[in-house]
């Protein structure tokens, strides 16, 4: 988490200039700064517009209006007051940092960090235009520009809280846990109430699997700022990764509250039918639906069945690669989720709600499988395809690099490519996906299969694996696939996990036939796991 900093208030003036005119200028701004100090914005912007109209050059009037509106989130109209202060005064440099943040908060990140360039070049030790700039340069993608930023602005102002909590945020996205743990610790011996700081603390700290002070770090986050919709999601998911079931559930449905998950009121709006709370259905239609990635909708489809057994009557609204897979579930009506308008309903449910509607503890966890089937006619199609001795591997090396830290999950092909060293094994490639471009760089081996390019959605995928002898997947939807469909399954797992896998266990309480193989430090390598995994492979041909 990162946040940019805004000058305040421009001040009332204490030297009014003599021609009356002028004079009944300043007696207006210096009420408006009164009106906009007291929390009058309505009085306020109308003052500042009245100061302007009788004299547009009044730079000071043109900057405090940026900031009635952009409190208001008029960015548009804020951007325009700001662009007005910097013509009426080109020196005006905090009035170019305010610029680039109206600026940022519309995403024009070039426009913002052209704005934070003027505002550095008229103050080279202007700390909070660097700062600023650093976060552009974050959101930008630019890490080790914007590490760069924060240092300057902590050169400039060694005491600049808001710059060490901010460099930790970069330092978390380059990898460099330990050393964001630092630099919050740096910011939190500056300000200690700093809800930001702690939770970037926690990030670092839960990066590492320091769970318990990560936990207690979240906590002290959420007391700061009660509704920091971040900090409890991610209290959610330490809670889970700790097993700490019946506490994480609750926490976990402040994700609603997160940005990211503002796409199904955009595609749906709000639903006017209620959420279901878990009491029986008596025939009623439910509508659950799939809101994050296919992974987790194949995970979470398991608990339908019991949807069913409430009385419901339910439509499945998920992404259009799962149709064809989930289309045979018995008691389930399925529509894709971008069906507009979606069937009727009487109440709905999140489908990763319904561990919480039913009480899931990890002495509960419904984990009889396989819960997913392929069709037996294209397993044997695959099978034929296949062909080779046993045993016969499946592999995949990538998942979704556009979720977030996926460059720290995925091994990438060039980590698993010792594996193909193995003899006596048919290896299959399933490898779907962007995660495919790794063969512009490395070539399989001419006795690997590809079949990848061939498949067309995750029922190919589960048709293909009904068929083979073990799969061994990176961390990502189709690990999850051969766990549902009960075929034996070694998962690359990274140090720092997704939930569901727990710590320090090799087992998983959400699918009996797979096998977890952790990578032993956080980052990307990988060799760890790969070796461990290729003696077992031996083993198991030999």
């Amino acid at each position: 988490m990162n946040r940019k900093h805004r000058r305040g208030l421009v001040q009332m003036a204490t030297d009014p200039q003599t021609t009356p005119a002028l004079s009944l200028v300043e007696q207006m701004f210096n009420e408006a700064v009164e009106r906009h100090r007291g929390g009058e914005s309505g009085p306020a912007e109308a003052l500042y517009r009245a100061v302007l109209a009788l004299h547009p050059a009044h730079a000071q009037a043109a900057y405090n209006l940026g900031l009635v509106l952009h409190a208001q989130r008029r960015l548009a109209e804020s951007v325009a007051a700001y662009r007005h202060a910097v013509a009426a005064n080109p020196g005006y440099a905090e009035a170019y940092c305010n610029l680039g943040v109206a600026l940022q908060d519309e995403r024009r990140y070039d426009e913002a960090m052209a704005a934070y360039g003027h505002a550095i070049a008229l103050r080279p030790d202007f700390a909070m235009a660097h700062c600023n700039l650093g976060v552009a340069l974050k959101e930008a993608g630019r890490f080790e520009e914007s590490v760069a930023s924060y240092h300057r602005a902590i050169a400039s102002q060694p005491d600049y809280d808001f710059a060490f909590a901010n460099l930790a945020a970069v330092l978390l996205e380059q990898g460099k846990p330990e050393e964001a743990v630092i630099a919050c610790r740096r910011a939190l011996a500056i300000r200690p109430d700093m809800a930001m700081a702690h939770f970037n603390l926690a990030t670092g700290l839960k990066t590492l699997c320091q769970l318990a002070e990560a936990a207690a770090e979240f906590r002290q986050a959420i007391a700061l700022d009660p509704g920091l919709a971040e900090a409890h999601f991610s209290l959610a998911q330490t809670l889970l990764t700790q097993g700490d079931l019946a506490a994480g559930w609750p926490e976990y449905e402040w994700r609603w509250r997160l940005k990211d998950y503002a796409w199904l009121s955009n595609i749906h709006g709000t639903f006017s039918q209620p959420r279901w709370a878990g009491e029986p259905l008596d025939g009623r239609t439910i509508l659950i639906y799939a809101e994050q990635g296919l992974g987790d909708a194949i995970q979470y489809v398991r608990y339908l069945p019991r949807v069913v057994a409430a009385g419901g009557k339910v439509v499945l609204a998920v992404h259009p690669p799962l149709r064809r897979l989930l289309a045979n579930l018995p008691d389930v009506t399925l529509v894709s989720l971008d069906t507009v308008p979606l069937p009727p309903f009487d109440v709905h449910c999140p489908l990763l709600s319904l561990p919480l509607m039913f009480g899931t503890t990890l002495q509960n966890v419904p984990a009889a499988i396989p819960y997913l089937h392929a069709g037996a006619e294209a397993t044997a199609r695959w099978r034929d395809r296949i062909g080779g001795q046993k045993p016969r591997v499946g592999i995949v090396w990538a998942g979704n690099p556009t979720q977030r830290g996926d460059r720290f999950r995925s091994p990438r092909l060039e980590a698993v490519l010792p594996l193909f060293e193995v003899p006596g094994v048919t290896f299959v490639a399933l490898q779907v996906g962007p995660g495919r471009q790794d063969l512009s760089a490395h070539s399989l081996p001419a006795h690997v299969l590809d079949l990848g390019a061939e498949i067309t959605d995750l029922s190919d995928t589960a048709a293909i694996m009904a068929g083979l002898d073990l799969v061994v997947s990176s961390c990502t939807a189709p690990l999850h696939l051969a766990g549902a469909l009960g075929v034996p399954t070694w998962g690359m797992i990274p140090a720092s996990p997704h939930f569901a896998w727990l710590l320090d266990r090799a087992d998983s309480v959400w699918y009996p036939t797979l096998r977890l193989y952790r990578q032993d430090t956080f980052g990307t390598d990988w060799s760890g796991v790969t070796r461990r995994i290729a003696a077992d492979l031996a083993q198991r041909a030999g």
